[in-house]
């Protein structure tokens, strides 16, 4: 039989090929071996929490998050403890499931720091309901619940609400819908942030707010045209009440289409 150089050129090339992904391989299972083994030696050297955002709410601490590895929050016994040790799948998941937190994410480094990302909820709303039941509505709509340790600054909406606020679940009332649209928008708009103080239910499902400045209250009704509503009493707010007075008026009525009423 006649040797045939370009097969056995190919056939060589192919058994390289081979041998190159089989020592890659190999050298790959090697590597994680040793990583993984060098990361059951390591010790905990440092706790790096970090908490956002950090101007908005204080809902969450580092205390509660040492809490959270160790029931006494004793930082001196956790340093020195193995990474393996510490369950960072468990305690990232306990973290997730606190109302205040939004997300966490937990990762040790070949150093031996514990680093802990966390980022808080933030509240837009406050509500106490018709049962005397108070809870937050955060900047995405879910529920959470009032603090003891901390009020968090954002609008206050009471009256005839009768949606509990149990659990981690989206306003499901339409009540309680047409107030979050109400509070975004608030919190979106720096005049209005900080103008709108409260945000009271009437009995018909219609809306009162309550400004910070002056005395009159704002006779809102529902959330149709609720934009055009704002841009009208910003006008009205801009070109009468700057020049007669914040207390001039007890009540001014946006509720029907393209009118404002001011009740002197």
């Amino acid at each position: 039989m006649a040797f045939n150089k370009q097969k056995y050129l190919t056939w060589a090339k192919n058994i390289g090929y081979a041998t190159l992904w089989l020592c890659l391989v190999c050298g790959l299972f090697v590597s994680v071996s040793f990583v993984n083994k060098q990361e059951k030696q390591i010790s905990c050297t440092e706790i790096n929490v970090e908490i956002k955002p950090t101007e908005a709410a204080y809902f969450v601490d580092r205390e509660m998050i040492l809490k959270t590895i160790r029931k006494d929050g004793n930082e001196k016994k956790i340093i020195g403890t193995k990474i393996n040790e510490i369950n960072i799948s468990a305690l990232e998941e306990k973290l997730c499931n606190n109302p205040m937190i939004k997300t966490a994410q937990v990762y040790s480094d070949m150093n031996g720091t514990l680093n802990i990302h966390i980022a808080q909820r933030r509240p837009i709303l406050r509500i106490l309901n018709a049962f005397g039941e108070g809870f937050y509505l955060d900047e995405d709509g879910l529920k959470m619940p009032l603090s003891p340790n901390y009020t968090a600054h954002s609008q206050f909406a009471s009256g005839y609400i009768f949606e509990h606020g149990e659990g981690r679940d989206f306003a499901q009332s339409a009540v309680l819908k047409d107030l979050f649209k109400i509070a975004t928008y608030v919190d979106k708009d720096t005049f209005w942030n900080a103008q709108i103080q409260q945000i009271f239910v009437t009995a018909e499902s219609e809306f009162i707010l309550i400004p910070n400045i002056g005395k009159q209250t704002i006779l809102f009704g529902d959330i149709s045209d609720m934009e055009t509503k704002f841009k009208h009493l910003f006008l009205f707010y801009k070109e009468a009440i700057t020049r007669v007075g914040w207390d001039k008026y007890s009540s001014i009525n946006v509720k029907y289409k393209n009118q404002i009423i001011g009740k002197k």
